[in-house]
């Protein structure tokens, strides 16, 4: 058993009750969730993985240690009202970080939203910037097309943008990660 004095425990991944990503919450909110869930019917976590490796002293005793959770299902199911912003970060993930017109990988740094239609064929930004008009590009690629379509710039798409289910999308941002093994099962990539 792996012991450590550090705060910096592993944090625990939330499932709904239909075992889809919920959410990730860190090590001390999972412990009282699990907590509240074993006292309160319908509330809280229920944990299904813990770690192997990672351990927090019990106020319990000299030798009472917990497991840190690693997966927990709510208690109750959780409607998702929750929007992906279009922003570069989440198109770097829905892209997997790679030019959509010559297949460069990029990071954060390196990348530039392009707009397929070019914004100045729109009324307003807000109509061109949709998921289905935005991709990522590398910056030599986003100046050869220009204020163009891609038709127009005799470029090629390597894929239809489209917007991402969140469920996959959440799937995504959690393998671009260093996901812990204890949450591959439940997250498919």
């Amino acid at each position: 058993m792996k012991i450590t004095n550090s705060v910096e425990h592993k944090p625990c991944l939330v499932l709904n009750q239909d075992y889809s990503p919920l959410s990730v919450i860190d090590w001390k909110r999972a412990i009282c969730l699990d907590i509240i869930g074993k006292a309160i019917i319908g509330e809280g976590v229920r944990v299904i993985e813990r770690y192997s490796d990672d351990f927090i002293k019990s106020s319990g005793g000299e030798d009472d240690w917990i497991q840190v959770p690693a997966v927990a299902v709510s208690n109750r199911f959780v409607k998702k009202k929750r929007k992906i912003r279009i922003k570069k970060k989440n198109l770097l993930i829905r892209d997997n970080h790679h030019c959509q017109y010559c297949n460069t990988k990029l990071d954060n740094r390196t990348a530039t939203i392009d707009h397929v239609i070019p914004k100045s064929r729109f009324k307003s930004k807000k109509e061109s910037h949709t998921w289905q008009n935005t991709v990522i590009s590398c910056s030599r690629c986003n100046a050869k097309k220009r204020d163009r379509t891609p038709k127009e710039a005799n470029m090629k798409l390597l894929s239809v943008p489209k917007k991402p289910d969140m469920v996959y999308f959440f799937s995504r941002q959690l393998a671009s990660k260093n996901m812990p093994n204890e949450w591959r099962l439940y997250v498919s990539s």
